[in-house]
């Protein structure tokens, strides 16, 4: 008797065999699961969404409200973006509040919580959805009400400025420039205005560039170049960056030479100019721009630009450092200040990361530590990129113990630990204990743990058989994604149920925790695990999963025909005629589900492979009365019931001559299923006769799988 899994309906753990002590009891409680990490305020939220769903009474909007802004200032405080999926939740109970004011018929929300909303959205994710853009255009038209109600002119400026930002972040830069164009008349005669129309500018420009809208930023560039008798620092530094990104040296030329608002050194603006210079071959005119910031003792900021310059050039290690030796004998060699820091090293290795060379990296390390400069922060942080680009796992292990010692500010460190405990799940050479020590440093530090390091942990932790650890990993990090980063995590648990060497206990496992934390796996997927346990000849895990389908009541996940279709083929391969009958009688009771001879078909062969033809059969009576009539495989099907039916013959005789008299274009398969209906029932002669015939007569030629 195979054995039975149970049907699980929260996150629960199979069930494990339970071990006493001495003393018959365990000393040791047992582990609870931990509950789902919400951002604060987004539960209340998603209980509104559900009751919306289901048309049932929503929470008290005092309530939602309390929510909608516990929120958002939490987002706002942390600096933190807020993803797709919960920016649905919160435009949801924005339209719940605005239709439900206070009873004096005040709103809900104040101008305060709005402005918090607003400058939350500001913060728009990889992968801008349009979901944030929908929520600002009602905070902005809410804005704006509360504006004319008070009058407050500042803040009509303030938010006009924050919502051409918004609409140039969320590709709606077209929209933002029609905006700039009204306000760019006042803008000449109002200080204020003018400082907000210039920052306009840099974002519809920057708009149209992460667009890759060439056309419209120069068009852009046209327009309102007349209106600036000069320009910004960051208006002028923009330009510069952008031609130089382009190669387009004589445009960043014509720009870096132009006047500036506030004329001082731009590091930044140099570094990029002097590096298009150097990428086409134009060293005089980098020269120049060398020997102008040389005319007087410069900073160390240009010194730092020289050194790149150098390297750029194709000076070497030694060649930099005698410039260093000249630079503290000009400063003088008490001048602290005006000395080779660990900047000028940073800039360096960055230099040699941009050009994916290593080795040099290294070198211009070793430069610094010569010098007395002992790495900090961020020189490990590109240590380890570097070091982990050409797979050099120990060498980043090694930057990463550095790092340790080194004060880290907001959060650079994250991402390329992330890396690095992606980078050793999926070498497979390193022990647990040495990868959970680095995740431990993350998750003590309470920092953002990336969707393919919380997937890679996930399944190091299912192939120890640690379920505990997976579903906490899940309910901690994967409620702070966005829809497209839960994705990619769901994925993965797919492939691994999908992956033959995982046996059926840790893909039953790993179904079951997916199934309930990414409880909006679409139907189509949940469809493929069935077929696999099918696959895996276990009829009775794939009618579990069926039954998930059937029992829910989203439109996107519950059971179909193609679902139905779907379970009886796989219940006609594994000959499961207990779980077959079950489906079925669900089927019967399923008030959306339409029998059609597709499904009918499904049932003639799924009930014909249980081991009941003669019930079959009678599926084959309901296609032929229906409308839609049968196709070529339902024929097929019910001549391999009438294979296996004692006395079939007495069925296969009349359909083929009903086939026959009504000139049905006889193929390949039907007349092998009618010969082996008439084999089956031990009529050799005939089979034997008509087979010979089959070329003369029907154009066929037999062969070894007829």
């Amino acid at each position: 008797m195979r054995p039975q899994i149970p049907v699980i309906y929260d996150v629960q753990l199979p069930h494990r065999c339970q071990r006493r002590n001495l003393f018959g009891f365990s000393m040791k409680p047992e582990r609870r699961v931990k509950e789902p990490d919400h951002p604060p305020g987004m539960q209340k939220m998603m209980e509104l969404s559900k009751m919306s769903a289901i048309k049932a009474r929503p929470p008290p909007p005092e309530e939602v409200a309390e929510a909608f802004k516990t929120f958002f200032e939490t987002k706002v405080k942390l600096h933190e973006p807020a993803e797709d999926i919960h920016i649905k939740h919160a435009h949801r109970s924005l339209k719940y509040l605005l239709e439900n004011p206070n009873p004096d018929g005040t709103p809900r929300l104040s101008s305060g919580d709005l402005v918090q909303a607003r400058d939350c959205l500001l913060l728009v994710p990889k992968g801008k959805g349009s979901s944030h853009l929908e929520l600002a255009r009602l905070v902005y038209k809410e804005l704006q009400l509360t504006v004319d109600r008070k009058k407050n002119f500042m803040l009509r400026e303030n938010d006009l400025s924050r919502w051409i930002e918004m609409l140039c972040r969320s590709g709606e830069t077209h929209e933002a420039r029609k905006l700039l164009e009204k306000t760019s008349g006042k803008a000449l005669h109002h200080p204020r205005s003018f400082c907000i129309f210039c920052i306009g500018l840099n974002d519809v420009l920057c708009g149209f560039w992460s667009e890759g809208n060439d056309e419209e930023f120069l068009l852009t560039l046209s327009m309102f170049r007349e209106r600036l008798l000069s320009l910004q620092p960051e208006t002028h530094a923009l330009l510069v960056e952008y031609f130089t990104e382009k190669n387009d040296l004589r445009q960043a030329k014509h720009w870096y030479s132009q006047p500036i608002e506030a004329p001082g050194i731009y590091p930044h603006a140099h570094s990029l100019i002097l590096i298009c210079c150097a990428k086409n071959r134009d060293i005089a005119f980098g020269q120049d721009i060398i020997a102008s910031l040389l005319v007087v003792n410069p900073s160390k900021d240009i010194w730092d630009v020289v050194f790149v310059w150098s390297a750029m050039t194709g000076k070497g290690v030694e060649e930099i450092e005698r410039m260093m030796q000249i630079m503290v004998r000009r400063n003088g060699q008490d001048s602290v200040e005006d000395r080779p820091d660990v900047t000028t090293i940073n800039k360096l290795v960055e230099y040699a990361i941009s050009k994916k060379d290593p080795y040099m990296a290294e070198r211009y390390i070793s430069l610094g530590q010569k010098w007395g400069i002992q790495p900090n922060a961020k020189t490990y942080i590109m240590q380890m990129e570097y070091r982990l680009s050409v797979n050099d796992i120990d060498g980043a292990r090694a930057a990463y113990i550095g790092l340790q010692g080194e004060e880290v500010t907001e959060e650079e460190d994250v991402q390329v630990i992330n890396k690095l405990i992606q980078a050793m799940c999926k070498a497979g050479r390193y022990d647990f204990d040495s990868i959970m020590g680095v995740a431990d440093d993350l998750g003590e530090r309470k920092a953002r743990f990336e969707p393919g390091t919380v997937s890679a942990l996930c399944i190091l932790h299912l192939k120890r058989d640690e379920l505990h650890d997976v579903i906490d990993l899940l309910r901690t990090h994967s409620y702070h994604y966005s829809s497209e980063q839960r994705i990619t995590i769901r994925d993965v648990f797919v492939n691994f149920c999908l992956d033959r060497k995982n046996s059926v206990a840790l893909v039953w496992d790993a179904y079951q925790i997916f199934r309930n934390v990414f409880d909006e796996t679409p139907r189509d997927i949940r469809t493929r695990i069935m077929n696999e346990f099918f696959s895996r000849e276990r009829s009775d895990i794939a009618c579990h999963v069926f039954f998930h389908m059937r029992q829910s009541n989203d439109p996107q996940i519950c059971a179909t025909s193609d679902t139905y279709i779907a379970a009886f083929t796989g219940f006609a391969r594994s000959s499961d005629a207990e779980s077959l009958e079950l489906v079925h009688n669900q089927m019967k009771l399923d008030m959306d589900i339409e029998p059609n001879t597709r499904l009918l078909n499904s049932l003639m062969l799924a009930y014909t492979m249980a081991g009941d033809p003669r019930r079959g059969m009678e599926f084959w009576a309901e296609i032929v009365a229906s409308k839609e009539g049968p196709s070529y495989n339902s024929i097929v099907i019910a001549f391999r019931a009438c294979e296996k039916m004692p006395f079939g013959d007495r069925h296969a005789k009349p359909i083929w001559e009903r086939l026959r008299k009504m000139d049905v274009e006889i193929d390949k398969d039907v007349f092998a299923a009618y010969v082996g209906a008439l084999a089956g029932n031990s009529l050799h002669d005939e089979a034997e006769k008509l087979v010979l015939s089959a070329e003369d007569e029907f154009g066929i030629t037999p062969d070894l799988l007829m």
